[in-house]
């Protein structure tokens, strides 16, 4: 069964399941990966330039006299040209996303996602950790998981939700050992007890497709006891929602939108399933 992996570290990797009797020796293949679209990071010039220039022309605040003041022609063409910058940025990353969410959502049975504190990530540290907390938002893992939420309902693929402190990175692939100090900075991971040197993301991709290999027979679940929590999201076809049936769809591989493409009733309008609570 194949199980594909949205990582965090804004890259994508697919790990592709290889059965096998001992479960040390089935660490899979990684079949690809999708680096982050960084199209804030490619735009810093060109911000960088603007803004400056903004800062040399009459804006609508004088810093001196401390009084607001009618802004320049030029002070408003140069703030219209930063805004289209950035809605540049956000049509480069939004497609970028939507391309690689579509292609997991249709070629995999199975996605697991980290179900990440991604605005508490970027919460603190200051100047200290700037360009980090800069390119978590460009990566946007917020908006993969999103994407992947309805697309795998309308795909009729599974989405599997790992608990935000479930121990993805930390954990050995091979062992199971957990590894209690290890930093972002360390890309390779070694394990002490069984000598193991594989990447980090890869590692963290391997335990994470395991923890979706399970069978799912519908709706939405949530892991309790010791085993890890994660929240089970399975699709019934696209246009379906966990309280209908299979309705079938004309042209199912049309134009995405998060908005609903039919109008059968009963069915929402937003074209997302209703919460039913998170993992404990």
């Amino acid at each position: 069964m194949d199980v594909a992996l949205a990582a965090a570290g804004g890259r994508v990797v697919v790990y592709a399941r290889v059965s096998s009797h001992d479960q040390r020796q089935d660490r899979g293949r990684e079949v690809s990966r999708t680096p982050a679209p960084k199209s804030l990071t490619a735009a810093q010039d060109r911000l960088r330039a603007l803004q400056r220039k903004a800062a040399r022309q009459i804006g609508p605040y004088d810093l001196k006299t401390r009084v607001k003041r009618e802004p320049s022609r030029r002070w408003r063409r140069t703030q219209g040209r930063i805004g289209r910058t950035h809605a540049r940025v956000a049509a480069v990353r939004r497609d970028v996303l939507h391309k690689a969410t579509t292609g997991l959502a249709q070629r995999h049975q199975v996605i697991v996602v980290e179900r990440l504190n991604a605005s508490g990530m970027r919460s603190s540290g200051g100047a200290y950790k700037r360009g980090l907390n800069r390119a978590l938002a460009d990566a946007a893992l917020a908006q993969v998981r999103r994407m992947l939420g309805y697309k795998t309902r309308w795909y009729g693929s599974t989405l599997v939700e790992a608990d935000r402190f479930y121990p993805s990175s930390k954990t050995c692939s091979a062992c199971g050992r957990r590894k209690p100090n290890l930093t972002l900075a360390d890309r390779t991971y070694g394990c002490e007890h069984c000598g193991l040197m594989i990447d980090r993301d890869l590692n963290a991709a391997t335990n994470l497709a395991r923890l979706g290999d399970t069978p799912h027979t519908g709706g939405r679940r949530t892991g309790t006891g010791s085993r890890p929590a994660a929240n089970h999201r399975v699709g019934d076809g696209r246009g379906a929602t966990q309280e209908t049936a299979t309705t079938p769809v004309v042209n199912a591989a049309g134009t995405e939108a998060s908005t609903r493409h039919d109008t059968t009733a009963g069915v929402g309008q937003t074209g997302t399933a209703p919460p039913e609570g998170e993992a404990a």
